[in-house]
């Protein structure tokens, strides 16, 4: 069974129902099963903000594109579609739509991926996904956008993921905010933020929690509130 097919399962069993989307899937992505490439951007939108880095500018690098144009515009894009935080002065690395990698991956850059990787993802800076990814991933950033992962997910610091995300797996980081799907435990040691989107299939613990109301979960739930465990001496005695 694919990524694709886990995600249909997972999205299934824990709504009870099919999701509908855009034109061509039940996902809301482009006919081919990816976020849309550079055919379906805007050009001015694309060019006009002045966000991120041209191909041509230092320490970064498109790989696979399917031509300059597409490698200049998708790496000015990619800071608008990942909350318009610029790349690290280091440089970074783009992995576009349409690449597949067969293997581990391993980077001390900020890393955006845009294609399908079937390995592990390990990464010392910022990770935005937007495709696919069937096997673990670990940063000390992630911010997952219409992306599916189909393995364990770590994070050192934050993790933030939209509404059309997946992770089938478990999620251990710091702070999270949650507005996908998750078929798994999470441990989140300080705050959980649980959008109404949200769905989780698996136990929780975090430090603080707050949950919008529509949220959907089954499992334990354990606050933490900084290691500190709930005296039973609060409560009066039989």
């Amino acid at each position: 069974m694919g990524i694709m097919d886990n995600f249909k399962q997972a999205v299934t069993e824990l709504t009870g129902q099919e999701e509908q989307g855009g034109e061509g899937n039940t996902f809301g992505l482009s006919p081919s099963g990816y976020p849309p490439d550079s055919s379906e951007m805007d050009q001015d939108d694309a060019f006009t903000e002045g966000y991120g880095y041209s191909a041509a500018d230092e320490g970064v690098r498109v790989i696979s594109s399917t031509s300059n144009e597409f490698g200049s515009r998708l790496s000015h894009a990619m800071d608008r579609t990942a909350g318009k935080t610029p790349v690290s002065g280091s440089g970074g690395t783009v992995i576009a739509s349409g690449t597949v990698v067969d293997g581990n991956i391993s980077s001390n850059e900020d890393l955006l991926i845009y294609g399908v990787i079937n390995g592990d993802v390990l990464n010392a800076n910022k990770l935005v996904i937007h495709g696919e990814v069937a096997g673990s991933i670990s940063a000390r950033d992630i911010n997952l956008i219409d992306s599916i992962i189909a393995g364990n997910v770590v994070a050192q610091n934050s993790t933030e993921m939209t509404k059309d995300s997946c992770i089938l797996g478990d999620l251990t980081t710091q702070n999270v905010v949650v507005s996908g799907k998750v078929k798994g435990n999470i441990e989140a040691k300080g705050n959980g933020i649980f959008k109404k989107e949200a769905v989780v299939l698996g136990n929780i613990s975090v430090g603080t929690i707050i949950i919008e109301g529509g949220a959907k979960m089954r499992g334990f739930l354990t606050t933490t509130d900084g290691d500190s465990e709930v005296d039973e001496d609060l409560f009066p005695q039989k």
